[in-house]
């Protein structure tokens, strides 16, 4: 198996802010169960609503890893 190729600084701290929002994402889905069981309406509908922007801003980091050309696919 072959290493994978070496990134460049940009490119790391592209997956570092991809990995950081996915990781915020993933607090706001815990609280959301918090909020689920105490059965706090107003905190489970924020924290649902907080963590899909983070998982949008995570997905959207991502897709500036895609090479421009598609990957040659």
């Amino acid at each position: 198996m072959m290493a994978p190729a070496p990134i460049t600084h940009t490119t790391a701290l592209a997956f570092d802010a991809a990995g950081e929002a996915a990781a915020i994402a993933e607090s706001y889905v815990r609280a959301a169960g918090e909020f689920a069981q105490a059965r706090d309406a107003r905190g489970l509908s924020y924290s649902l609503r907080q963590a899909a922007v983070a998982l949008a801003a995570a997905a959207s980091t991502a897709q500036t890893l895609r090479p421009a050309d598609g990957g040659g696919r």
